[in-house]
């Protein structure tokens, strides 16, 4: 009766702390989107506000978009882009990335996207030959890295994880310091996940441990095609650097300035930091910072129990995103059984449709046209879906 009793607590206990880790992922996208939403309005207005309202932004060098309130960037689109595309494995305790959908997907953002990512940007107008670039090759931004949280989320499985974060990371970027900026966002975002209750010492050491014991061999052993010879010591180079860098955080004598995917990281790490011991007063301004810095900051401020009081249901579509965290949880716990995208052989030219018009799309399933304008320079689409109301955009040149 003991070891029976014993057994029931144990089922108990893990039961409840697994419930917590659920109640904790199914918050994070809308803190992501939250973060996202104050940058993105930071660095169009140039002038700090904690207070979400609408604003212009640039779509290229001669379209100006007007955002209503609470709209999130790129981050989060190409965030959510990503939970679109998991495929979850129960029989292999995994979960993945459909690239056949993720493609697909790409090349649709183009049309609705908040911003200009360099990396997405590149791919898009290059393709296949992207991946001989010098650009995929050298970029040291990176641009887009908080896709890769939910990847973190829903793969119980570390190593399962790691090998989907590495090919996620590496079908956009190539450069060292990317790759482990996102492997360390990994690592950040499964302690989190694992301990309630921690230190900034104890986290930046656990970084540091897991960089020193990371090797190249083991990320590449699923993955196809050679390397150039000197990559491996660049690789170990950038490891050397990250580990020094992340010393002066913990010794908080370190005030990153480069634009590049590690300054992101390391900054982010700093703002979560300031968020989760309640430095900055509520209510106060924050400071200028990158519009990822704030999306992967206040992502893993959701992780903890020390969540501040935000007014994070001002978000733009804050309902979907909210769902689609929940579908996150789904994912974890293998039930979805997603099936993967098989590309239809007609497709839709969404912009051949006209105002009250419906049809169904392989990647957006039923929409109706909302609204449809042009002039010279482009057309403009408004777009209903399940998922909300999309702005889609073509340059007529």
């Amino acid at each position: 009766m003991v070891l029976k009793l014993d057994n029931m607590v144990i089922r108990v206990l893990l039961g409840g702390n697994q419930l917590n880790i659920n109640n904790r992922i199914s918050n994070v996208l809308t803190y992501i989107a939250y973060g996202d939403s104050i940058g993105f309005l930071h660095e169009n207005l140039q002038q700090s506000t904690n207070a979400l309202e609408p604003f212009y932004y640039s779509y290229n060098n001669e379209i100006k978009i007007e955002a209503e309130r609470g709209q999130w960037s790129y981050i989060t689109q190409l965030t959510i882009i990503n939970c679109k595309c998991l495929l979850d494995h129960g029989e292999k305790n995994k979960v993945t990335i459909d690239y056949k959908r993720i493609f697909e997907e790409i090349k649709l953002w183009s049309y609705y996207r908040c911003g200009t990512p360099s990396n997405y940007m590149a791919k898009l107008e290059l393709g296949k030959s992207y991946y001989t670039d010098e650009f995929y090759w050298n970029d040291k931004f990176g641009e887009g890295l908080a896709r890769i949280i939910p990847i973190a989320l829903v793969n119980k499985n570390f190593n399962a994880a790691q090998e989907e974060v590495y090919k996620n990371v590496v079908y956009i970027n190539r450069h060292p310091q990317v790759i482990l900026s996102g492997l360390l966002l990994l690592r950040t975002t499964n302690f989190l996940l694992n301990h309630k209750v921690f230190d900034k010492n104890q986290l930046l050491d656990e970084l540091k441990n897991y960089l020193m014991q990371l090797q190249l061999a083991e990320l590449e052993k699923n993955m196809n095609g050679a390397l150039p010879s000197s990559y491996r010591i660049k690789f170990e180079q950038e490891k050397i650097n990250y580990l020094m860098d992340l010393d002066r955080v913990k010794s908080l004598t370190m005030v990153p300035t480069n634009a590049d995917g590690k300054t992101v990281f390391l900054s982010s790490l700093l703002c979560f930091f300031q968020l989760w011991d309640k430095t900055e007063n509520e209510g106060s301004s924050l400071e200028l910072k990158g519009k990822e810095v704030y999306a992967v900051a206040y992502g893993l401020l959701a992780l903890t129990d020390k969540k501040q009081d935000l007014d994070v249901e001002s978000i733009k579509d804050y309902s979907f995103i909210k769902s689609m965290g929940e579908y996150l949880v789904k994912l974890r716990e293998y039930e979805v059984e997603k099936i993967p995208f098989i590309k239809e052989n007609e497709n839709i030219d969404i912009f051949s449709l006209n105002k009250g018009e419906a049809a169904k799309h392989p990647l957006l399933n039923h929409i109706r046209i909302h609204k449809k304008t042009q002039n010279n320079h482009y057309v403009e689409l408004i777009v209903g879906s399940k998922s909300g109301l999309y702005k889609f955009i073509k340059n007529k040149k």
